[in-house]
């Protein structure tokens, strides 16, 4: 029994060596590799650096006669700076990498079995900017792998064509979507041909297409779209849509979208829809909306009352004014009725002194950041 014992605690102990000596050695190939594949990237990382600091003007010949293994142990760095890069830099970089391949290998890429290789190529191309890349990259909107989703969506905004708008539309509507705020920034990016579009898919049956959408016409500051958005904020079944609706009235910055907000203000409508329509309404600009929101400061909704405080506070000095007024009234009618200084304040004159107050502290920041200046 000793016997067997023994054997079975060398077999354990020479099993431990053997895996010690297999860690030793994976470790000991990894930092010759890491090593190596440094000194390679020395070279064209320098080469790379002097390119862009020139501004793309010189040395991109250079850049394309660096032999294959050593780019490809530079071209981590390489992808990162294609990444920030901007203006000239940005297209002479574009220019080395697609005279290298990049682009017809990073097509490949997307067939590949591998999401993570699919992703990287995703990327590439769309820090590329390749359009003939589109269509494979709308192929991805439905992969079965979200990360691999994400990156492809990113990637057609880079690339900026609006044909894809309306297969990123349709992407929304499917098991585990992308997320909205990336959908909606994306089809932004796609620029004011994507409104006709974007505008034809508020009829879409799915409510979170409708709302993605919607957001999307409020980056991209779409004015024509004003009375259809305006028609949703009265008639959408869904009180999401509506409220996204309101909001982007108010980022759109026309003078159209005033009586639609105002309408929406209503005691009949929802109160969530009543606060987004007040606070549209100060994003809206304009101070011909001060006697309607002045008229909200004491509403039974909290929310539509601070809003509408707030609102007023971003409408200028006729909007200051306003509450300047509010607060001062109460007082007359405190002093009128012989209250001391302790008298109970009305929820309208609250909600006026926070925002003033608010609006003296950015002031005093605006004046301190002037000074520093």
């Amino acid at each position: 029994m000793l016997q067997v014992f023994t054997i079975v605690i060398a077999v354990l102990a020479a099993i431990v060596a053997a895996s010690l000596l297999a860690i030793v050695a994976v470790r000991v190939t990894r930092r010759i590799k890491d090593n190596e594949r440094a000194r390679l990237a020395e070279q064209p990382r320098k080469a790379l650096l002097a390119f862009v600091a020139d501004n793309g003007e010189e040395g991109s010949d250079d850049l394309v006669a660096i032999p294959d293994d050593a780019w490809r142990a530079a071209e981590p760095h390489a992808l990162a700076l294609l990444g920030k890069l901007r203006g000239e830099a940005h297209l002479g970089l574009v220019s080395v990498f697609l005279r290298r391949g990049a682009a017809r290998s990073a097509l490949h890429g997307l067939r590949s079995r591998s999401p993570v290789k699919r992703s990287r190529a995703a990327q590439v191309l769309g820090d590329l900017e390749v359009r003939r890349a589109v269509p494979e990259l709308c192929r991805l909107l439905t992969d079965r792998y979200p990360e691999v989703r994400v990156v492809a969506v990113r990637a057609l905004g880079r690339i900026g064509d609006p044909a894809a708008a309306w297969r990123i539309i349709s992407s929304l509507d499917q098991p585990d979507p992308i997320p909205s705020l990336l959908a909606s920034h994306t089809l932004a990016q796609l620029g004011p041909e994507a409104e006709v579009t974007l505008s034809a898919a508020l009829d879409h049956p799915q409510a979170r297409v409708r709302a993605v959408c919607l957001d999307a016409l409020g980056l991209l500051g779409a004015t024509g779209s004003v009375h259809r958005i305006a028609r949703i904020v009265n008639e959408d079944s869904h009180l999401d849509v509506r409220v996204a609706a309101a909001t982007n009235l108010g980022k759109l910055g026309t003078r159209t979208a005033l009586e639609p907000l105002t309408h929406a203000l209503r005691d009949s409508r929802p109160t969530a829809l009543r606060s987004a329509a007040a606070k549209a309404l100060g994003d809206l600009g304009s101070p011909s909306a001060v006697p309607t929101l002045a008229t909200l400061l004491g509403d039974d909704a909290y929310q539509v009352a601070h809003e509408a405080a707030h609102a007023m506070r971003r409408l200028g000095s006729k909007g200051l004014d306003a509450l300047r007024e509010v607060i001062e009234d109460e007082r007359a009618k405190a002093i009128a009725m012989g209250a001391g200084a302790h008298a109970q304040r009305s929820p309208a004159a609250c909600h006026a002194e926070e925002a003033l107050a608010l609006a003296g502290v950015l002031r005093g920041e605006d004046q301190r950041v002037g000074a520093a200046r």
